[in-house]
C-alpha cells in the first residue's frame, strides 16, 4: 500500500469509528425506548450484521457465490433501514435531528466499504506481486525434449525421411567433433531413444563419411524397421 493509501486509509478508519460511536449510542438510546431486556447489545443485531454483510456482499462477488450474494443483499439493506428508522425515531424532534440520524448509518456503511474496497486492493496486489515473483524464479523448462517424449518413428516411406534426416543430422554432430550419442540424435532429429540407439549403433559401424550426398545409404545398406526395433 502505498503512503498516500495508508493516509487515506487512517482518515476513513477514524470517520469510521466515530460514525460507529455515534450509532451504536443512538442504538442504545433506541433499544432502551423499544424496552429491549440488554440495550446494550443491541447495536449488535443492526450495525455490526450491516457491517458484516456488507463484508459478506464483496466477499459472495469475489467467489460467484449468487445465493450467498441475494441473501447477503437482504440482510444489509434490511439492517441499515432498522437502523434508519430507530435512530430517526429517537432523534430530536427537529429537522437537523432527522437528516442526522438518518444519515449517520449510511455514512458508516460507506466509510466502511471504502476501507473493505482498500484491502480488497492491497491484498489483491501483494498477492500478484508474489506470484510475479514466484514466475520470475520459476527455472526455465529445458529446450532438449525427454527421450521418452519423443515422437515414435512411422513406417515406410515417412521411416525413410526420417532416416535420412536422421543421417544428415549425425553428420553434422560429428562435424564438431566426438560422435553423438543416442540421447544427442534422438533430441536433436525429433526421434525415439530406441530408434536413435539402433541408428547410432550402424552409423558407428559405417561413419558418416560413407554416406551419400541425398542423406542416403548405397542400396546394399539393410533398413531399420522402427517398430521392430526394441
Amino acid at each position: 500500500m502505498s503512503r498516500a493509501q495508508r493516509i487515506l486509509a487512517g482518515i476513513v478508519a477514524i470517520i469510521t469509528a466515530v460514525l460507529l460511536l455515534e450509532s451504536y449510542g443512538a442504538m442504545v438510546t433506541a433499544a432502551r425506548a423499544g424496552g429491549r431486556a440488554i440495550p446494550a447489545l443491541w447495536p449488535l443485531g443492526t450495525e455490526a450484521l450491516a457491517l458484516a454483510m456488507e463484508v459478506s456482499v464483496l466477499e459472495a462477488k469475489r467467489l460467484g457465490h449468487r445465493a450467498v450474494l441475494r441473501l447477503s443483499w437482504v440482510l444489509l439493506v434490511a439492517s441499515v433501514a432498522l437502523s434508519t428508522v430507530l435512530q430517526v425515531a429517537v432523534a430530536p424532534p427537529v429537522l437537523v435531528g432527522y437528516v442526522t440520524a438518518g444519515a449517520t448509518p449510511v455514512w458508516l456503511l460507506g466509510s466502511f466499504a471504502v476501507l473493505s474496497l482498500l484491502y480488497r486492493a492491497d491484498t489483491s496486489a501483494d498477492q500478484a506481486a508474489v506470484a510475479a515473483e514466484a514466475s520470475a524464479e520459476r527455472p526455465p523448462a529445458s529446450a532438449d525434449p525427454a527421450p521418452s517424449s519423443a515422437p515414435a518413428p512411422a513406417t515406410g516411406a515417412e521411416a525413410l525421411t526420417k532416416r535420412a534426416h536422421a543421417e544428415r543430422v549425425y553428420a553434422e554432430l560429428s562435424a564438431n567433433g566426438a560422435p553423438p550419442s543416442s540421447v544427442q540424435l534422438a533430441a536433436s532429429a525429433g526421434l525415439s531413444a530406441s530408434y536413435a540407439r539402433a541408428l547410432v549403433a550402424q552409423f558407428q559401424a559405417q561413419p558418416p563419411a560413407t554416406l551419400q550426398h541425398n542423406g542416403h545409404r548405397p542400396a546394399a545398406a539393410v533398413n531399420i524397421n522402427p517398430e521392430a526395433t526394441p
